[in-house]
């Protein structure tokens, strides 16, 4: 299980028992419908379904940005680097042992497996499965 990235929560965007947050390295390629997985108390896992994606910088207007780029010179290079980091909002859709508390600050996010995806869809257990598509999933991490 490679980690990818770990929950945050924070006083204004807790997790829930719906959604969590949590952060990535920004040169990670994830996709919304990416299924992740969390560890999570007793020795469960929590599935999470990528929904949206973002970058967030520690400017605090876009007018900021325009500005330190030589007032929109597309062309000027800016005298420093913006502290930057991409965060990713999932839904909970499983809890390996039906736990349904939310995931904890600073637990570990990875990507979901075949099996770990079969399970978060509850077709774990399907015996004779008939195939009606196929999803495709994350770029592999180096």
């Amino acid at each position: 299980m490679i980690t990818i990235g770990k929950v945050l929560a924070t006083e204004k965007v807790p997790t829930t028992v719906d959604e969590f947050y949590f952060w990535t390295d920004k040169e990670l390629i994830i996709k919304p419908f990416d299924v992740v997985k969390v560890k999570h108390i007793k020795e469960s896992v929590t599935f999470g379904v990528v929904e949206e994606i973002s970058h967030l910088t520690d400017s605090s207007s876009f007018l900021a940005g325009f500005i330190s780029s030589d007032f929109g010179d597309v062309n000027a290079e800016s005298n420093t680097q913006r502290i930057g980091m991409n965060y990713v909002k999932a839904k909970v859709v499983a809890n390996s042992l039906g736990i349904y508390t939310p995931v904890l600050d600073g637990f570990p996010v990875s990507l979901a497996n075949a099996e770990d995806v079969k399970e978060a869809l509850g077709l774990k257990n399907i015996f004779n499965p008939l195939p009606c598509g196929y999803i495709e999933m994350y770029e592999a991490p180096n």
